[in-house]
């Protein structure tokens, strides 16, 4: 008798569990039939345990599943939380933004409304202008090359987020307090070209990073941008 190779015992094998498998699966009903067969049903534990039974595994899986699915509840949770208290900081902004008679309203008004509302430790604006002695400090002059290469930053007009900037620009930005700042967000000002941009910075090193979305920061910098249009030639 023609004894069997190694490799035709193999797919025979491989044959067999395939049969089975596709019998449960057509017979969804099998255990239900023979429940003493699901019950001697053995599963060796993923972490090297004591063997369960195919019916403690299911258990543990939906679980496990349940586990998950609530991890995820919590999450959509807890940023439709964050979102309901951003849109509400963001009408406020709004709200007072439209109650400013004058770019120094505006300015100062942005100033005092982000570092209290979104917990900011720096805020900046600067603006290309004609600087007036004695004037606002955000004025900068149009040739001025440190603006332009924050401009030169942006790309497609939406708001950049990440840790520190190169620290000529961290420097040019927040001063005296830039060794402070650990992450940061510039947002342009201008509906094309900008003419401006806002800087913000924070000592949480995990508030602005680069996967971060940049939807409400837009809408910040486009609000800020109508008030400046109405008082900044």
């Amino acid at each position: 008798m023609k004894q069997k190779l190694p490799s035709e015992e193999i797919q025979t094998e491989l044959s067999w569990e395939e049969a089975v498998a596709r019998y449960l699966e057509d017979h969804p009903d099998y255990f239900q039939r023979y429940p003493e067969t699901l019950s001697r049903i053995l599963l060796s534990h993923e972490t090297g345990g004591k063997a369960v039974s195919l019916i403690e595994r299911q258990v543990q899986v939906l679980r496990e599943q349940n586990q998950a699915l609530q991890r995820q509840l919590r999450e959509l949770v807890n940023n439709a939380r964050e979102n309901d208290v951003l849109s509400g900081r963001l009408h406020r902004f709004a709200t007072a933004m439209i109650g400013c008679a004058s770019l120094d309203d505006v300015l100062d008004t942005t100033y005092d409304l982000l570092r209290q509302e979104f917990k900011l430790d720096a805020v900046v604006i600067l603006l290309r202008g004609r600087p007036v002695q004695g004037g606002r400090a955000e004025l900068v002059p149009e040739d001025d090359r440190r603006l332009n290469t924050l401009f030169q930053q942006f790309s497609g007009g939406k708001p950049i987020c990440g840790g520190k900037f190169e620290d000529s620009l961290m420097s040019y930005l927040f001063s005296g307090r830039a060794a402070e700042i650990k992450s940061s967000a510039l947002i342009p000002l201008g509906e094309k070209n900008p003419y401006g941009v806002l800087g913000l910075g924070t000592q949480d090193p995990y508030r602005f990073h680069p996967g971060m979305g940049t939807v409400y920061l837009t809408r910040l910098g486009e609000m800020l941008t109508h008030s400046l249009s109405r008082h900044h030639g």
